[in-house]
């Protein structure tokens, strides 16, 4: 068997019993056989970019953005909150030609194994298991390593009334209304002791991604 690369395109030949058979074959198929056979994992990295997992087709990237106050949007708002935010966790595997999977957690240090605890991001539009809510945002590019324009993407646009309860100790039924106070008090950074524990470990969360 003998596969052939051209300007034109791949041909596969074979031979069998004194026969040659020879036919075109689809440069994207070969790739995913190739893809499928591909295993790698960089263990804990001392970025931001945390960790990159790549089993087959299947490839994690996750992603750490520490503390710091940044620009919110509600719906309904003309102007963004000025809100401090914990430190994130962002998980995003990819399969394939299959839509980007996300999970968005809160940590209260930089992770420095995968067994560090994770908590409930306190943003609208993430669910409770992690998985974001894009609606109708447009999703970055999937090539990069670095997730930095899915950060962009997630916390520049507007957040609406979804998955807004159980994010926060002081305001359990609408985290909008804590992120609104820390605003109003000029909060500098967010108050650890009002995050929500997931009573699971980053190290837990990633083996059901990769389930």
């Amino acid at each position: 068997m003998i596969l052939s690369f051209y300007s034109f395109g791949l041909m596969l030949r074979k031979c069998q019993d004194g026969l040659t058979t020879e036919y075109p074959v689809d440069p994207g198929q070969v790739a995913l056989a190739l893809a499928a056979k591909v295993t790698f994992d960089t263990g804990l990295l001392g970025g931001n970019t945390l960790l990159i997992r790549q089993d087959g087709v299947k490839k994690t990237v996750i992603d750490y953005r520490p503390p710091t106050k940044t620009g919110l949007f509600l719906d309904g708002s003309d102007s963004a909150l000025r809100v401090p935010l914990p430190g994130l966790v962002m998980i995003r595997v990819t399969s394939g030609d299959k839509a980007p999977t996300y999970g968005v957690f809160a940590v209260k240090k930089r992770p420095e194994s995968l067994d560090v605890p994770l908590f409930h991001a306190p943003l609208p539009n993430v669910f409770g298991s992690g998985a974001v809510c894009w609606g109708t945002v447009g999703r970055a590019s999937e090539s990069s390593a670095s997730l930095a324009d899915d950060w962009n993407k997630l916390l520049g646009s507007p957040f609406g009334d979804h998955a807004v309860t159980g994010k926060s100790k002081r305001h359990p039924h609408d985290i909008r209304k804590h992120l609104i106070d820390l605003e109003k008090r000029n909060a500098r950074t967010y108050p650890k002791n009002d995050l929500v524990p997931l009573k699971r470990t980053l190290a837990q969360v990633l083996g059901d991604c990769q389930s």
